[in-house]
Parts: C-alpha cells; sequence; structure tokens
C-alpha cells in the first residue's frame, strides 16, 4: 500500500528543486495543510479495489463444519484535476520590474497562496459537502437563510484520500511552469492589442471520495442562534465511526469559534498545536477542531 502523504512531505520528497513553495500554497489554507495523498496507480486515474461487503468468520460447535467467509468486492476508478492556472504580464509592466522572469518570480508567492485558498474551498465544497447534501447525510441547526456548515471528516487511505500524478515532478517542482508561447511576446487576451508573456504552471492533483456515508456527516443550517450542540456534533462523529486518529470537523473559523465557545468548557479539550496551524480550535473527545477563513461565511441558503 502506497504511503499517504502531506503537500509538505511530497515537496521535500519530489520536488526538490523548490520544497519552499508548498509552504505559500498551505499558508492561509490549514485545511490542506493537514490533508494526505497518495499516488494514483495509472498516473492520471487511480484504481482502488471498494470492499463493499464481507462475511467474516464465526464460532461453531467442534465437528460442525466452518461458515463460508467471502467479500464482495469492486473496482472504481477516479481521475486526477488539474491544479493550477495562469499569470500573464504585459510587456511595458515586464521591462520595469527586470524582465517577465522577474516579474513572475516576484509573483510566484502570492499565486500559490491564492492557489492553495481555492484548492481548500473546492475540496470542501465539491466533495465533502456535496456528497453529503446528495447522500442525505445532514443534521439540521435551523436557520433558514445565511447559513454556514460544519462538517465532521473522517479519512482513510482508500475511501477518502487524496491522489496525485507521481510521473509529474520532472521538473522538481510541486507545480510544473510552463511559459505560453515559448517565452515569446503574444498578444494579451484581457487587453486587445497589448503585447504580453505567460506562464502557466499545473499540476495533477485530485480528490477519491468513494463511499460518502462512511467520511462525511455535515451539519447545514447554523447561524450563531442556531449553532449545533455537543450532541449533535458527537452524533455526527459516530455516525462516521470516528476517532481522533482519522476524524476532523471543519467550518468557517467565525462559526467554529462561536460553536465552541458556547459549549461549556468541560465538554471541550482546548489543545495546543504547532505554530503552522493557528487555526485549531480545540477538541471533542480528541477529533480536533479547525476553522478556515477560505470556507463560505454565512452566505449559503438554508438546505430544505
Amino acid at each position: 500500500m502506497p504511503v499517504a502523504q502531506t503537500l509538505h512531505e511530497i515537496a521535500l520528497d519530489k520536488a526538490r528543486k523548490r520544497p519552499e513553495l508548498v509552504d505559500f500554497l498551505t499558508e492561509e489554507a490549514p485545511i490542506l495543510a493537514l490533508l494526505k495523498w497518495i499516488p494514483a496507480t495509472h498516473g492520471l486515474w487511480n484504481v482502488e479495489e471498494v470492499l463493499d461487503n464481507i462475511k467474516g468468520a464465526s464460532f461453531t460447535e467442534l465437528g460442525a463444519p466452518l461458515p463460508t467467509m467471502n467479500a464482495e468486492t469492486q473496482l472504481r476508478q477516479t481521475f486526477v484535476n488539474l491544479l493550477g492556472g495562469e499569470l500573464e504580464v504585459s510587456k511595458d509592466k515586464a521591462d520595469q520590474f527586470g524582465g517577465a522572469q522577474k516579474y513572475f518570480a516576484r509573483r510566484e508567492n502570492a499565486f500559490f497562496r491564492q492557489a492553495g485558498m481555492d484548492t481548500e474551498l473546492a475540496i470542501w465544497r465539491d466533495y465533502w459537502r456535496k456528497a453529503a447534501l446528495k447522500n442525505k447525510l445532514v443534521t439540521k441547526c435551523g436557520a433558514t437563510q445565511n447559513a454556514y456548515t460544519v462538517m465532521v471528516v473522517r479519512f482513510d487511505q482508500e475511501n477518502n484520500i487524496g491522489i496525485y500524478d507521481p510521473a509529474q515532478f520532472h521538473q522538481g517542482r510541486l507545480l510544473d511552469p510552463s511559459p505560453i508561447n515559448g517565452g515569446n511576446l503574444y498578444h494579451l487576451r484581457s487587453q486587445t492589442g497589448e503585447l504580453a508573456y505567460g506562464v502557466h504552471y499545473r499540476g495533477r492533483f485530485g480528490w477519491q471520495l468513494i463511499h460518502p456515508e462512511r467520511a462525511v456527516r455535515a451539519l447545514v443550517n447554523v447561524d450563531a442562534e442556531h449553532l449545533p450542540t455537543l450532541a449533535q456534533i458527537e452524533d455526527a462523529i459516530a455516525a462516521v465511526h470516528g476517532t481522533a486518529a482519522n476524524t476532523y470537523i471543519f467550518g468557517h473559523h467565525k462559526i467554529v469559534q462561536k460553536t465552541f465557545s458556547a459549549i461549556k468548557q468541560a465538554d471541550v479539550m482546548y489543545v495546543n498545536m504547532d505554530n503552522d496551524i493557528q487555526t485549531v480550535v480545540g477538541a471533542v473527545n480528541g477529533v480536533r477542531i479547525v476553522g478556515s477563513y477560505n470556507l463560505p461565511d454565512g452566505t449559503e441558503s438554508a438546505v430544505a
């Protein structure tokens, strides 16, 4: 079984030319910094043998025939996505900064930082929350508009895990930069007639979520007057068979602060974390609570 690694570990292991860039990718994306990834089995896609049902051993009387054991499995295929984007600069502006290459180098950190923030939101919204709503894995807290969602997410290496193309690191970077038009001038697409330079960054990463009922539970319709109770949170953790070793509670930093400030201190363990994860609020029965400013800030419609 492949070793699951965080993006930071992948960068140190495979993107040795510029491993420090991953710190900008996760600097303002605390959830993304925690997530782990495995190499896809076939480069652009991952094939996983999923265990759907199993009949195991059981007690029998001496001399009685042994029961038949069997497992029902099926192969699931998940494709990677593209993580990246394009940067452009007009010729005049590039000349002011000593050329296009120097200009792009100055903007690289900000680009990686925004890419990390956008990727974190996409995984939370388009995989976990979407799957929870589609499969009715929700607990409704009563708000009728301008709502938040608090997610309970359980991870494992087959069912809820990131995947990446292991062959993409030939340049020694987490996201490969390639000049547009071979690094030569071309007409800027956003302003007709102006000449520009461009570069695009590409990385092949994706997210594999096979059995949502084993991985996600959404506490929806949350606002300051309709906060999840401790019992609802504990039920959501139990619904995914969550433990301190494999489960987190995620939400916008503002709403998780309000939620767990409202629960009496005796029920929430406040924890000291490493300085690189400043948004850990505490833990419920060891399940860590992580807030992020990249998630929707009270802009969701109520779930009917």
